[in-house]
């Protein structure tokens, strides 16, 4: 038996202006479909999700609803909130009720709670994980468990595996599907780069091999059309119309046709291009001049509370090894930030003589409006342009892109120029907190490449559990005003007793 239909999309397209932002031939979302909806920042994610709830109309394109969704926008005023006890006991949340004053993550497991409190059967979500921990990520995904159908936005790959049968894509203007999670969704990819690029080698085969026999035949048939010197132009014209063998000119004119055919060959072949590969140039690390202490950062007795009297640290070990890349765990207001400022001050957490910080503000302060990308990274880099040139590369920046003013960047663009700037400047240790807020998934793997290979040391903070596995060789953990290891993390260092 067929599953109830709940939406129809036919035949949808966006334009900005004169620019196609994107075209949907044929969407159904049936009872049970649970589609994770993912494409780069500016592609027509949050776009689509206005048009399938309702909430605006395409330029092209209908749209029918045969069951209402309940759309949780990405950005939404949350002040009053009608929550059941229930659900805010489930999100953690029903101490809050009533307050005036909440963070960001709080304020999110709010108006999570706000939509749990009532049966919904189709639920359309954009960016739920905004703002929230580990812990609340974690709490969010069991409860969408509990609802039949959505559509869900994210940049949270464990989310959207746990939650998806279906991927939708958004990607140069084209909405394409995919069956199954995202690591399903991966790995199709993947299958259709390999399968370009042996297609793309068997065309650059084909054209070499008929172009090769192009040119014999050409050379061929100049061979055959030319007089021989010891023949006068008498015998040449008796040998031109001698019925005893075919005309040296009727030989040339028959590689002529043949040479021409497959040259038309050649201009009907389909044009295959050859998939775009990242160059893979790596900065000379050497050139930070890096420290060579086995411990890089140290406080034995680290202790820190603020003037309020709320405690954050009480006399806590930290250490930080060479080479590590290491992420600090724990939830909302436990500290992480906290001791990232606390390192930058470098009062209580003492560094060695070569260490050399930097650090990744989220309110992009390094960036100049009117330098291009490329003047911004060059400005204070150490490495050649060419290996400039490749991280920005990597970091998805085009050759248009690189000669366009930072003032007409997208967020996520600045975002990731920054981090072109970290990785070509003289730092030898970079601190990093929350580095994947506002990237979309593309941009987060990208990084994740880069910081992979990273050669110095790393210190960061991260509620993407996916990107934490990808990147991390260590873990510490933030609870009761302590920095202990993650005791869910296998990790082992000598006991080094100083810097």
């Amino acid at each position: 038996m067929r599953a109830n239909l709940y939406l129809s999309a036919d035949h949808i397209s966006v334009s900005f202006g004169e620019r196609k932002l994107f075209s949907l031939e044929r969407l159904r979302i049936y009872e049970g479909d649970r589609i994770g909806l993912v494409g780069m920042n500016g592609s027509g994610k949050t776009t689509l999700l206005h048009i399938l709830s309702g909430a605006c109309k395409p330029d092209e394109g209908v749209v029918k609803h045969f069951c209402t969704p309940f759309y949780f926008r990405q950005f939404a005023d949350a002040t009053d909130h009608h929550a059941s006890p229930e659900a805010l006991s489930r999100l953690g949340v029903i101490s809050l009720q009533g307050q005036h004053i909440v963070s960001g993550g709080e304020a999110e497991r709010l108006r999570l709670a706000d939509m749990f409190s009532a049966d919904r059967a189709f639920l359309l979500l954009d960016e739920p994980t905004s703002n929230l921990d580990r812990d609340g990520i974690h709490l969010l995904d069991e409860r969408l468990v509990s609802i039949q159908t959505i559509v869900l936005v994210s940049h949270d790959r464990m989310l959207l595996n746990h939650q998806c049968n279906r991927i939708l894509e958004i990607e140069q203007g084209v909405v394409t599907a995919y069956d199954g999670n995202y690591d399903d969704y991966v790995f199709q990819k993947q299958q259709a780069k390999a399968r370009a690029i042996t297609e793309y080698e068997q065309y650059t085969e084909e054209i070499s091999r008929l172009k090769n026999v192009y040119q014999k035949k050409k050379e061929k048939a100049r061979q055959i059309s030319r007089k021989p010197r010891s023949m006068s132009n008498s015998e040449a014209k008796v040998r031109e119309f001698s019925a005893s063998h075919r005309s040296p000119a009727s030989k040339s004119q028959m590689l002529e046709r043949s040479a021409r055919n497959i040259q038309q060959r050649m201009e009907h072949m389909e044009v295959k291009e050859r998939p775009r590969e990242l160059p893979m140039i790596r900065p000379d690390f050497q050139l930070t001049d890096p420290p060579q202490n086995r411990i890089i950062l140290q406080a034995e007795h680290l202790s820190f509370a603020y003037p309020n009297g709320r405690i954050i640290f009480d006399d806590t070990p930290f250490r930080l090894f060479r080479g590590s890349r290491t992420a600090i765990l724990g939830r909302n207001g436990a500290g992480k930030t906290t001791l990232f400022r606390l390192i930058q001050q470098g009062e209580m957490i003492r560094s060695v003589p070569k260490a050399r910080l930097g650090f990744f503000h989220q309110d992009l302060s390094g960036l100049k409006d009117h330098d291009t990308v490329l003047e911004s990274v060059m400005r204070d880099s150490i490495q050649k342009e060419s290996v400039v040139r490749s991280i920005l590369a990597r970091l998805l920046f085009s050759s248009r892109d690189i000669n366009k003013p930072v003032c007409i960047l997208s967020g996520g663009e600045k975002i990731r120029l920054c981090f072109a700037q970290l990785f070509t400047s003289t730092a030898n240790i970079l601190i990093l907190d929350e580095p994947t807020n506002f990237l979309d998934i593309p941009s987060v793997e990208a990084l994740e490449k880069l910081f992979s290979e990273y050669e110095g040391t790393m210190l960061f903070a991260s509620h993407d559990d996916a990107f934490v596995n990808a990147v991390a060789t260590e873990r510490l953990i933030i609870d009761g005003h302590k920095i202990r290891p993650d005791p869910f993390c296998q990790q082992s260092r000598p006991d080094d007793s100083g810097i």
